[in-house]
């Protein structure tokens, strides 16, 4: 009866430690789930850190072959034309996307207030539809822009896909940019 009374003893007193090594492994689990979940969160965190204005410039400058000069101030037109397009909620989401994005802004090229004098007989006659259409004048505003830059108006769909390519690690922020730019892709 000693030997069964010790068996029983025993037997309870293993269960309760393989029910506290349980409960013990479980709450090791969620805490390591929490873990990952923070660890996961800071690599996004870090991701989106790591994306500024000064690489997305020196990355154009380089892949296209343009100036710095040219590289910031295409970028900022082509980010203008975004933010007209953009809900201010939308575009705030944006440039806390991209540090930077709003001292990028400062680098939009001015273009003269009557530049349909001289230029291609296409420039003229965007020019004048642009009167009627505000998307259209955005657009004509954003190819003087390239103009005064010294770039061809051809280079903004190079731009726009070099923006794509920087900022495809972050699906959400070139969601955002896609949206902002509407069809332009579709009417250059």
């Amino acid at each position: 009866m000693k030997i069964l009374s010790v068996l029983v003893i025993a037997t309870l007193s293993f269960s309760a430690q393989v029910s506290a090594d349980d409960t013990l492994n479980k709450l090791k689990g969620m805490l390591g789930s929490a873990t990952t979940t923070t660890a996961s969160q800071t690599d996004e965190a870090t991701a989106a850190s790591s994306m500024d204005v000064s690489s997305l410039v020196n990355m154009v400058s380089e892949n296209l072959g343009v100036s710095e000069t040219q590289s910031e101030g295409g970028l900022a037109s082509i980010f203008d034309y975004a933010k007209g397009n953009l809900s201010t909620t939308d575009y705030s989401e944006l440039a806390s996307s991209i540090p930077g994005l709003d001292s990028l802004l400062e680098n939009v090229p001015s273009v003269a207030a009557d530049s349909t004098n001289g230029g291609s007989t296409m420039s003229g006659l965007l020019s004048k539809a642009s009167e009627y259409s505000s998307s259209l004048g955005s657009i004509n505003e954003l190819k003087q822009q390239f103009d005064a830059l010294g770039l061809d108006a051809d280079m903004i769909s190079s731009f726009i896909s070099q923006i794509n390519t920087y900022l495809s690690s972050n699906e959400e922020t070139q969601s955002l940019l896609e949206s902002g730019l509407g069809n332009l892709g579709a009417m250059l």
